[in-house]
């Protein structure tokens, strides 16, 4: 590996790093897995979790502390569940004294009186306060609908993700595994653009921030200006127009135009008064 490493994260980088300075770092937990790293033998920027041996030991050290924690919860739950149990639980004395309770009313004669004259009072109310034969067979019928097919659910929204795309990072959704939609994407050499995205090109409408301070908001065709769009330097001027494949297109004046006649009758005079001086 090379001697040097620079590291990409929170849109800044920093560097340059030793190998053993790199894994410290790691080791620290200020480099994550995520984060992009890079030294002279690389093509590209790669995500931490990607260079051997740099991010295996603190995943190893996380497992290590989430069995540690599982572990601890798990005895604390057992501990407070017997702790209930031993001193707060009372469910067999509100058992026995909901038995007592049922017993008394069995042997209480009052209450079959009771029993006896609701059953009598049924018996004596009239017919229409049952239910008609209409209902019931509108009941039937209800029962007997098949019920409606279930209605097909909502398309989901893409969940928004972050990847590695065209040497930078880009955060929004995917299709098909590349960038489709409105999203963002960050270069380490300080360009920025956010806005449309379609089959994993920067195409549609859009702002893209230069790293000499220069911005433009406009149409996109894979990734260069195309379209009507405006071009705002650091210095204040704006460019508004025609842009096509990233150049901007000025209008051509017409330099040929013919001279106004007033501007050829003062030649003429001027030409008559030489020749009577003469």
């Amino acid at each position: 590996m090379g001697n040097h490493w620079f590291v990409y994260k929170n849109q800044k980088q920093k560097g340059p790093y030793t190998w053993t300075q790199l894994w410290r770092e790691a080791q620290a937990g200020r480099i994550k897995p995520r984060d992009l790293v890079w030294n002279k033998t690389m093509k590209d920027w790669v995500q931490a979790a990607q260079v051997p041996g740099l991010i295996s030991n603190v995943r190893k050290r996380n497992y290590l502390t989430i069995a540690v924690a599982v572990s601890a919860v798990f005895f604390i739950v057992l501990s407070g569940t017997a702790f209930y149990y031993l001193f707060f639980y009372t469910g067999p004395q509100l058992a026995a004294l909901e038995n007592d309770n049922e017993t008394a009313q069995v042997e209480d004669p009052g209450d079959e009186e009771n029993l006896n004259e609701t059953e009598t009072e049924i018996d004596d109310q009239p017919d229409n306060q049952f239910v008609s034969n209409q209902d019931r067979n509108r009941t039937e019928n209800d029962s007997n609908r098949e019920p409606d097919p279930d209605p097909e659910p909502e398309p989901e929204e893409p969940a928004e993700q972050t990847i590695s795309f065209q040497g930078g990072t880009y955060t929004g959704p995917l299709k098909d595994g590349q960038p489709h939609g409105y999203g963002t994407w960050n270069h380490p050499d300080g360009r920025r653009y956010e806005g449309d995205f379609a089959d994993g090109s920067i195409e549609g409408y859009g702002t893209m921030t230069f790293p000499g301070g220069e911005r433009y908001t406009g149409f996109f065709k894979n990734g260069l200006a195309h379209g009507e769009g405006t071009m705002i330097h650091p210095d204040g001027r704006q460019v508004s127009g025609e842009w096509v494949e990233g150049v901007y297109q000025e209008e051509n004046g017409n330099d040929d135009e013919e001279p106004d006649d007033e501007d050829n009758n003062d030649n003429e005079e001027d030409e008559e008064s030489g020749d009577n001086n003469d």
